[in-house]
């Protein structure tokens, strides 16, 4: 299943369910993906080898981190036709942000700001399953007065998010873009890293109903505040 729409009205359907009902899904769903990785991937076949054959309790998987699967990620992929050195290839091209890789992929990183830069790819599969997702969590901003406005401004939309490569929400745009499902002359993308005023100027003038970007979190402790990942966008 791979139409947003398909999931939207299958996650309304299982949430009518009974507790019961929706716990048997989320375990079917687990057994699945974890069943998949094992045997596809030979790094989670290797650090799933002690678990039962089926496994249906989260808290039973090993916790993975970030440089570890990219210090391995050749075996990590479950497709043997990407390899670290060819995703970095694309990666290389910022002209193809957006583009698939393999004609099946869209490839993103994430900024690296950890010190461990993640490379990671989505099928459609996984592309629908985000959007379902976020479609959700709009659901409490987009009443029916706010989707009233953003249809009859033609859905103009303004995303302020990092624009240096194939960054993660960049990524998504750019191909939500090419696949039709985000017009450009309905949308303008402004660089998160501009002053201040250089954003500000071009909101005034593009008046946009529907603003996206990023949430920021500050530590309490010491002040420093860093980028979260993009939050779902709001009326502006």
């Amino acid at each position: 299943m791979t139409s947003t729409w398909a999931l939207v009205r299958d996650g309304r359907r299982t949430l009518r369910q009974r507790p019961d009902g929706l716990a048997n899904r989320q375990r079917e769903r687990l057994a699945a993906m974890a069943g998949f990785a094992r045997a596809h991937s030979p790094y989670y076949r290797e650090l799933y080898r002690t678990l039962p054959e089926r496994i249906e309790d989260p808290t039973l998987l090993p916790v993975t981190r970030k440089e570890t699967l990219m210090a391995r990620f050749d075996d990590w992929v479950t497709d043997p036709e990407v390899t670290l050195d060819r995703v970095r290839a694309f990666l290389a091209d910022r002209d193809r942000v957006g583009q698939r890789f393999l004609d099946r992929y869209l490839v993103t990183t994430t900024s690296g700001t950890t010190g461990h830069r993640g490379v990671f790819l989505l099928d459609d599969r996984a592309a629908a399953v985000a959007r379902a997702l976020s479609l959700r969590a709009a659901r409490r901003t987009l009443t029916a007065s706010a989707t009233t406005r953003i249809l009859a401004h033609r859905e103009r939309s303004v995303h302020i998010v990092a624009t240096s490569g194939h960054l993660a929400a960049y990524a998504v745009i750019a191909r939500s873009r090419a696949a039709g499902r985000l017009h450009a002359r309905g949308s303008r993308v402004l660089s998160v890293h501009s002053p201040l005023a250089d954003l500000v100027d071009p909101l005034k003038r593009y008046r946009p109903v529907f603003l996206s970007g990023y949430s920021l979190f500050v530590t309490p402790c010491d002040g420093a505040s860093s980028l979260g990942t993009p939050r779902t966008g709001t009326p502006w």
